[in-house]
């Protein structure tokens, strides 16, 4: 039995229509606000009754309107984690993490509480309460107690929104760890295209209540750069570190046979980086630039060109990905550019400063 989830109701006047697979490893949910992603991890919980599902998670059939059956909540072996940690702030972390364990006391234990405490780094911590913890600390421990519940399937709707991004990437690597040394499925979801980009083994990108693609980091990255949709108007392009210039506070990534110049010197040598370049950010030219303060110059081909209203939006090709370039319409045509031709795309160095090491993925 596969595991899987088809869901098509109506929640007030939104309809959700959606048949996802979801695989022993990392599933990402991506898309705007109000796409439909809470609501779906919703309805996988119990908190919300699908008019017409069927949703089989490790194998158990939770919800099937077909059989007319419906699994209450507190039946479902899901750890769910917030975007607030929803911490008892009259138990010390100690006491928060047995109760997850206590949940299910009679559930065969796969995750050991002394395992747990020292996979996410909460041995120091046990004795203080909520209110002295910070932000990152409190999410460890929701996501502590969430595992010892012991789920069949975690569920993270935007666990690290309100954390500052150092502290986001380190929670990320004990997302992967999890899923590395105990195999749970997770279900991750996320406005941040590189938490999703870092995380996913599925990436699913849902947009007004379906989903409009699914596949893996690889294609998922593709059909992003490629979408021709406004909300994807950024790319994002994958290099390694080639050197570090601590002269300059800048770092070289290989791309391929291109060389990008980014903003950092934070990288070791051999990292594989995820950069995030924004189409507002390139400029284009005709010829060869020569003593310009832009240090970055890539030869690409026009592969697409998509006119708004007021800009024009062009997709650059080149050996090992793809661009996205907003210009005016004025130049546009002053320029006079055409599809299938060369011509250069040209970022500032101090522009590229987006980026996440994705080295331990």
């Amino acid at each position: 039995m596969t595991d899987k989830v088809q869901i098509d109701t109506k929640i007030g006047d939104f309809h959700l229509k959606i048949n996802l697979f979801i695989s022993s490893g990392i599933n990402c949910l991506y898309g705007p606000s109000g796409s439909g992603k809470t609501s779906i991890v919703n309805c996988i919980a119990g908190l919300i009754k699908p008019k017409k599902a069927l949703i089989q998670i490790s194998d158990k059939v939770l919800n099937s309107s077909e059989r007319k059956f419906f699994l209450p909540i507190h039946k479902r072996l899901i750890g769910y984690i917030f975007q607030d940690s929803r911490l008892f702030p009259h138990l010390t972390v100690r006491q928060n993490l047995l109760y997850g364990q206590s949940i299910r006391k009679f559930q065969k234990k796969i995750f050991i509480y002394d395992d747990i405490v020292k996979l996410l780094n909460l041995e120091k911590i046990l004795l203080r309460y909520p209110y002295n913890l910070s932000g990152g600390e409190k999410q460890r421990v929701s996501i502590g107690r969430a595992i010892l519940s012991q789920p069949d399937i975690l569920i993270m709707d935007e666990p690290f929104a309100s954390l500052d991004q150092k502290r986001r990437n380190e929670l990320l690597q004990y997302i992967i760890k999890i899923n590395k040394k105990y195999k749970i499925p997770i279900i991750y979801v996320s406005h941040s295209l590189f938490e999703i980009f870092l995380l996913g083994k599925t990436i699913n990108f849902i947009n007004n209540g379906n989903l409009v693609f699914s596949g893996s980091k690889e294609k998922s990255l593709s059909f992003y750069n490629n979408n021709r949709e406004s909300s994807f108007e950024n790319s994002f392009v994958t290099g390694r570190v080639s050197k570090v210039r601590k002269e300059d506070g800048l770092s070289e990534l290989n791309i391929g046979k291109e060389k990008l110049l980014i903003f950092t010197n934070s990288f070791k040598v051999g990292s594989s980086v995820l950069v995030k370049i924004k189409s507002s950010d390139i400029i284009l030219s005709r010829y060869q630039p020569r003593k310009l303060s832009s240090l970055n110059f890539i030869k690409v081909r026009i592969k697409d060109i998509k006119e708004e209203k007021y800009l024009t939006c062009l997709f650059l090709n080149f050996e090992k990905g793809l661009l996205k370039a907003h210009i005016t319409k004025t130049s546009f045509i002053k320029m006079n550019l055409k599809k299938n031709e060369f011509c250069y795309a040209l970022i500032k160095a101090i522009n590229v400063n987006d980026f996440l090491d994705i080295s331990l993925v």
